[in-house]
């Protein structure tokens, strides 16, 4: 229901962020009859352009490296590349259809094994999400040739390799290999799907507005305030607030609405792409990542990267993107490191990160030697974040109910995740909205 109070619209519900857990509770409150208002930094794009929009933040780590370590891993020294996206879907808009279930099977810190330590229950939502998503396992006749020596390559050696879950319609999938462009084939879903939803519901939307700070008053939610596409600064009122704004600009926003504990934490689910030459392997022309093997706090997945070629043509290699095959490691990094009110960044690498990182740095060499990759060409990327979170944790700044210490402010994005993953999160980011849906839809 929508109310009026001295001419301004109050809303049920304000969500901040149009990610995958924005663009969730948006369609699910919206679709039981809550009045809406998504407010959201960025606006719609179109198919085929996301990765243009990507906005990097480079980050120097603070480590002990040896300086053996330096010398035999020197992509460790570089500055590490931490990528969003600040528009109408956020960063689902560029990923790879990836839809892990985060659960213990793979890692004993799993998201749902950190959850279930908190009491906190999102099972019936993952199952839900699961749904909606029309998660699938990447089917084995679709695999690409690249994809398909990968596989045989590592259960040579020993792993297991299974196909990746991914929400990808594969009917219509044409396996291009341009998911992080965003999918002109309207194959792989992304949180635009879920915000047209609830704008056919009803909800309201504006777009090109920066949020700065909740309003508060007696400890309970009253609103937002922030700067239109005018540079005006405009108030919205509402009973509920979700903030669901990415773990980079959650954190910010808390604390300028002075919320404690906020940015104390945070992690980047870390990962790096090595690769070398491969004539004709064709991995940039194939599905990324459909395949994985797991080694509890990190697994080994196809992925191309451009950063790959120009080193290997540096080592003397007459290569082309055709001949450029690579393996992504992804790992758990420890939560260590902060942000601040301005969205300033400290981070540690630690000991443990360097270690699992040379373990699954050697097993993925371990595939491209087996695959008649040249010692001599095979390279690494910089380190890479995609999926920061932990910056608003549950236990440290929300409660089981994903609600903070203001009455009436909730948090649904990866913040919440209190340690890293080592996994991709958006399935388990639209289970957690869903559980967030519920709980607000209950206490308006």
């Amino acid at each position: 229901m929508l109310i009026f109070f001295g001419g301004i619209k109050i809303y049920d519900v304000i969500v901040i962020g149009s990610g995958a857990g924005g663009s969730t509770v948006a369609k699910d409150l919206a679709h039981n009859g809550r009045k809406v208002l998504v407010l959201e930094k960025g606006n719609f794009q179109n198919d085929g352009s996301y990765v243009g929009h990507m906005k990097t933040k480079q980050i120097n780590l603070k480590n002990n490296l040896s300086s053996e370590d330096k010398k035999n891993y020197p992509f460790l020294t570089r500055p590490l590349d931490l990528t969003n996206i600040e528009e109408i879907g956020g960063t689902t808009t560029a990923s790879i259809g990836n839809a892990c279930f985060s659960c213990s099977g793979c890692y004993s810190n799993s998201i749902m094994q950190q959850f279930e330590d908190k009491k906190l229950d999102i099972f019936e939502e993952l199952l839900e999400a699961s749904g909606e998503l029309n998660v699938r396992y990447f089917p084995r006749n679709l695999w690409g040739n690249s994809t398909r020596l990968i596989a045989k390559a590592g259960e040579e050696l020993g792993y297991i390799v299974e196909p990746m879950p991914k929400f990808i319609n594969f009917e219509k999938c044409k396996l291009c290999g341009k998911c992080v462009n965003g999918c002109v084939f309207d194959a792989k879903w992304d949180g635009t799907y879920f915000i047209r939803q609830a704008i056919d519901y009803g909800c309201d939307i504006v777009t090109d507005f920066n949020v700065f700070e909740i309003l508060h008053e007696n400890n309970e939610v009253a609103g937002v305030v922030g700067i239109d596409k005018n540079n005006q600064k405009i108030e919205y009122r509402a009973k509920k607030v979700i903030v669901s704004a990415g773990a980079l600009n959650t954190p910010v926003i808390l604390k300028n609405s002075g919320i404690s504990n906020v940015g104390g934490q945070i992690f980047f689910d870390i990962f790096t792409t090595l690769g070398g030459y491969l004539k004709d392997a064709n991995l940039k022309n194939e599905l990324m990542m459909g395949i994985k093997a797991e080694f509890g706090p990190y697994f080994l997945s196809p992925h191309y990267s451009m950063q790959l070629l120009p080193q290997i043509k540096e080592r003397g290699f007459d290569a082309d993107e055709k001949d450029v095959i690579g393996i992504m490691l992804k790992f758990a990094d420890t939560c260590i490191g902060t942000i601040d009110s301005k969205g300033n960044i400290e981070k540690t690498l630690t000991k443990v990160d360097v270690d699992l990182i040379k373990e699954g740095y050697q097993k993925a060499i371990n595939i491209l030697l087996k695959l008649g990759v040249s010692t001599d060409s095979i390279v690494a990327t910089s380190l890479k974040g995609a999926h920061p979170g932990g910056t608003a944790a549950v236990g440290e700044v929300v409660d089981n109910n994903f609600e903070t210490e203001i009455k009436g402010l909730y948090v649904c994005d990866a913040s919440v995740i209190p340690e890293a993953p080592g996994r991709p999160p958006i399935l388990t980011i639209v289970a957690i909205a869903k559980k967030v849906a519920k709980i607000v839809d209950n206490a308006i």
